[in-house]
């Protein structure tokens, strides 16, 4: 997932922290069997390419099919990154999924035209706390958007997390890699990048294991902080 909507849900997740408290359930969402849908219930494709958590299926799942499990409280936004580089995510403010409430970004795959075409019709787009800029997508476009196959999720509880219970759901990380934004604890074979910080605020991020090591751990390697 582009680094410019990761701190563009850091930033909105400070902002409403007081917000969305109790666990509500948006509307169109659907509830999760006691159990399951949890961020640690993570399911590998035989050949790396998809990951299923949440209930969804990166490489395989829509947008709509998150809308669908998720509810219909959501944003549609064209990125454009500082490299001109354009991609598709679709923004839950107040999801709840494991009985869980939080913050996520899908990111989804459209070819490059079409991404053009919707950035062109958004209008004048956002700068975001990460440099790049976002153009919410137009209503006449929202049916191509919800078409787009997902790609990434991020997600962002509330509740907050602690190395004890990390180690206890996920196991030992592969690697770990400390930034200013916290300790990034490092899962390769599950496509998982799960930082902390030293308040307990977490921030998962899940791509097929195939994609791990380019979307994932290449941002934190090429900016090694001293």
């Amino acid at each position: 997932m582009k680094r410019g909507s990761v701190w563009l849900l850091v930033a909105l997740g400070l902002a409403l922290s007081g917000f969305f408290l109790a666990v509500m359930r948006p509307p169109g969402g659907q509830a999760s069997t006691p159990g399951q849908d949890l961020p640690w219930q993570i399911g590998v494709g035989p050949d790396g390419t998809t990951l299923t958590v949440f209930g969804l299926t990166l490489g395989q799942s829509t947008v709509r099919e998150a809308v669908a499990k998720l509810g219909r409280r959501y944003e549609l936004g064209v990125f454009e990154e500082r490299d001109g580089a354009l991609s598709l995510e679709a923004y839950f403010r107040d999801a709840v999924v494991g009985g869980l409430n939080a913050r996520m970004v899908l990111a989804a795959r459209l070819p490059e035209e079409v991404l053009q075409a919707l950035r062109v019709r958004a209008g004048i787009g956002k700068p975001t706390a990460g440099g790049s800029r976002r153009y919410a997508v137009a209503e006449a476009d929202a049916a191509a958007g919800l078409g787009a196959v997902m790609t990434a999720i991020t997600w962002a509880p509330m509740v907050k997390f602690d190395a004890e219970l990390i180690h206890k759901r996920f196991g030992e990380p592969t690697e770990r890699i400390v930034r200013a934004d916290g300790t990034h604890w490092l899962y390769p074979a599950l496509g998982l990048d799960l930082m902390l910080n030293e308040q307990g605020k977490v921030l998962l991020q899940y791509v097929p294991p195939t994609e791990f090591a380019r979307q994932l751990r290449a941002p934190l390697t090429s900016h090694q902080e001293p």
